[in-house]
C-alpha cells in the first residue's frame, strides 16, 4: 500500500535539513515515508551535487581567520558565485567551521569536515548546503600557525574575506608594550595582503623557483642581444642575471619589501629593517617575521 506523505512529514524533514519542500517530499516518497532514509537520501544528493559540480570553478567565497592567544587558523570556504557567499546557509556553515576552529584542535580540511559542533558534523552540514544551493561549495584550504614564547600573532582580513593574512613575529628581550607590538604585527599583515610575498626571506624561496627566474632572465638577455646585435661577455651576462633575479626576489620576499606605510616609514626601510627600528622603540634586541599565511579567495 502506498504511503501518504503528509505536510507534517515534509515539514519535519525540512526542519532537519533546511532543504526545500518539494525536495523533501520527493525524498520521503522515495523512502516510503521513512524519515531517516529520506534524510540519508538528501545527504547522498549533496555528495552527488558535489561530484557533478566539481569541475565548476569555485572562485568566489570567503577567507576566514580564527585568532586565539597562541594559535590562529585560516581557511577558505569557496563557492561559484558571489551572492552565494552572502547566503544565510553558506554563512551558517562558515560560522559552524569557525566555532570548530575556536574550540577544537583543527589542523586540516579533513579535520574540519569531520568535526562535530553543537551535535552537527560539519561535513554533513556541507552536504545539506550543497543540496539546497546546487553549487560547488567546499572548504578549499586550511592552515594553522601556532604562537609560542616571545612570539606574537597579527592578522588582517581584506574586503570581507577576499584576502586573509596571519603573520607571526618573534622578538628577543623584555616586552613592555604588547598592544604596540600587536599593532605592528597587524601592519605587517596588511603589507602581506597588499604585496603578496611568497616567502619570509630568501632562504625560504625554493631552489627550483630561483633556477626558473635565472632561466627567464637569461632568455631575456639573450633575446635582447639578438635583437640589438650586441653580444655581452659571459661574465657580464651572469652579473645581469644576478641583478634581475635579485630584483624579483625583492618583490617575492616579505622582509626585503619596502614597508608600505610611508607615514610610518619616511626612511623607506624594508620590512626587515623597519621591524628592527620598532624593536629599538619597544626596548627589544630584535624583532622579525618568522611565518605567515596569505589566502586569497579562488587562488
Amino acid at each position: 500500500m502506498a504511503i501518504t506523505i503528509t505536510a507534517a512529514m515534509v515539514n519535519e524533514l525540512r526542519q532537519k535539513t533546511g532543504v526545500g519542500m518539494m525536495q523533501c517530499k520527493k525524498a520521503l516518497t522515495e523512502a516510503e515515508g521513512d524519515q531517516e532514509k529520506a534524510f540519508e537520501l538528501l545527504r547522498k544528493q549533496g555528495a552527488a551535487v558535489a561530484a557533478k559540480r566539481a569541475d565548476k570553478a569555485a572562485k568566489e567565497g570567503r577567507v576566514f581567520l580564527v585568532m586565539a592567544a597562541n594559535r590562529a587558523v585560516a581557511f577558505e570556504l569557496g563557492c561559484e558565485t558571489e551572492p552565494v557567499s552572502q547566503n544565510q546557509d553558506f554563512v551558517a556553515l562558515a560560522n559552524l567551521a569557525v566555532k570548530a576552529c575556536e574550540t577544537q584542535d583543527i589542523n586540516s580540511v579533513d579535520d574540519l569536515k569531520n568535526a562535530v559542533v553543537d551535535g552537527v558534523k560539519i561535513g554533513d552540514k556541507l552536504q545539506d548546503v550543497l543540496v539546497k544551493i546546487q553549487e560547488n561549495i567546499d572548504f578549499r584550504k586550511l592552515r594553522v600557525i601556532t604562537c609560542g614564547a616571545n612570539e606574537i600573532l597579527g592578522s588582517y582580513n581584506h574586503m570581507n574575506g577576499k584576502v586573509g593574512v596571519i603573520v607571526k613575529l618573534a622578538f628577543e628581550g623584555s616586552l613592555n608594550n604588547e598592544e604596540g607590538l600587536k599593532a605592528v604585527a597587524k601592519d605587517i599583515a596588511m603589507q602581506t595582503s597588499a604585496f603578496a610575498p611568497e616567502a619570509v626571506n630568501n632562504a625560504a624561496i625554493p631552489a627550483d623557483r630561483i633556477a626558473k627566474e635565472r632561466e627567464i632572465a637569461r632568455e631575456q638577455i639573450e633575446r635582447q642581444a639578438a635583437e640589438t646585435g650586441k653580444k655581452t661577455k659571459p661574465e657580464f651576462v651572469e652579473r645581469q642575471i644576478d641583478g634581475r633575479v635579485a630584483k624579483v626576489l625583492k618583490e617575492l620576499v616579505l622582509e626585503d619589501q619596502e614597508f608600505f606605510m610611508s607615514d610610518k616609514n619616511p626612511q623607506k626601510l624594508n620590512v626587515k629593517d623597519y621591524l628592527q627600528s620598532k624593536a629599538a622603540e619597544f626596548g627589544l634586541s630584535s624583532l622579525k617575521v618568522v611565518d605567515f599565511v596569505r589566502f586569497e579567495r579562488g587562488n
